[in-house]
């Protein structure tokens, strides 16, 4: 019972994160705030310039120009008591542009349906899970200056109930010097949904910020990532940034912070026990698995894992 009651506490806050909004516009899809990607979530779940796999889909279309002729993404994450989201993001590089594909999927798992009257077993169980698909692209239109753009769809189902819309995400990426790149993408700009009666809309978010990369020796390299972002329709804001240390070319660790989030009423430092995250990863010949441990202290639900699976050839 204490379980099933954790899953409504984890659900109660995916789906009424949005609840307060500054266009009296209600969210939904609201598991699409989730980060995606152990390397980007061990560094503050930042990456709108520093996503460095066909992840990068997630984060910022414009970032699939270049890297690899083809790459894999394949993450999962152990969300809180029994849920769960997973996705794979596929790459293909022609030229100086690229094409994508990405699916995300989110399991609410399954909750008891109870009455008013307490009784031994429940009168029935039901689900929730989101879904979202993208198509697109990206062109470096001159050199150092990319621009992207996938077009998503979105369904969600609750229990007996089914909505669906379409949305858009959009991103640019400038590199004025060597191991220096700017990002900036607006995700999941969506069309309203009807579920129950309710008119929902996808968390949209914008996101800024900077990379740099540096090379120290052949043993020893650095990423640097910092985003700001924003969610309009609750008034969110957000600072995230990481640190990687990548060491013979195999081994990378990482750490991160994230340092505000809004309440519905107003702006706030994430709590200690929260702003941390951590990670590690082991990259060979195109081959790499990555892990990211982050603290979800609120209500008491403990602790989120993320692990990923990249492929580039």
């Amino acid at each position: 019972m204490c379980t099933n009651n954790k899953i409504i506490q984890a659900l109660y806050l995916l789906l009424l994160s949005g609840i307060f909004t500054a266009s009296n516009a209600t969210q939904g899809y609201a598991s699409l705030k989730i980060a995606i990607g152990a390397r980007e979530s061990a560094m503050g779940e930042s990456g709108v310039a520093g996503a460095n796999s066909a992840t990068s889909i997630r984060w910022n279309p414009a970032l699939l120009a270049g890297g690899g002729i083809y790459d894999l993404s394949l993450h999962h994450t152990r969300w809180l008591v029994g849920t769960s989201q997973s996705s794979l993001f596929l790459k293909r590089s022609i030229g100086p542009a690229a094409i994508g594909v990405g699916l995300i999927y989110f399991s609410g798992g399954e909750i008891e349906l109870r009455d008013s009257v307490p009784s031994t077993e429940p009168l029935a169980t039901y689900s929730f899970s989101d879904l979202s698909l993208a198509f697109g692209g990206a062109l470096e239109i001159v050199k150092g200056t990319k621009v992207g753009l996938m077009a998503r769809y979105y369904s969600e189902r609750l229990w007996n109930y089914f909505g669906s819309s379409w949305g858009l995400d959009a991103g640019m990426s400038f590199s004025p010097l060597q191991g220096l790149n700017f990002g900036v993408s607006m995700v999941d700009l969506g069309f309203d949904v009807r579920l129950k009666g309710e008119v929902f809309k996808p968390p949209m978010t914008i996101r800024a910020g900077g990379s740099f990369e540096r090379e120290w020796s052949k043993n020893l390299a650095t990423s640097f990532n910092l985003d700001f972002h924003y969610r309009p329709y609750d008034g969110d804001p957000g600072i995230r940034s990481g640190l990687e240390f990548r060491l013979f070319k195999i081994l990378a660790l990482r750490a991160g912070v994230k340092l505000l989030y809004s309440d519905g009423e107003k702006i706030q430092l994430i709590p200690p026990t929260e702003f941390l995250t951590f990670g590690a990863g082991i990259a060979h010949k195109g081959v790499s698995v990555d892990y990211a441990f982050v603290p979800y202290q609120e209500m008491d639900l403990g602790f989120t894992h993320r692990i990923s699976l990249n492929f580039s050839f």
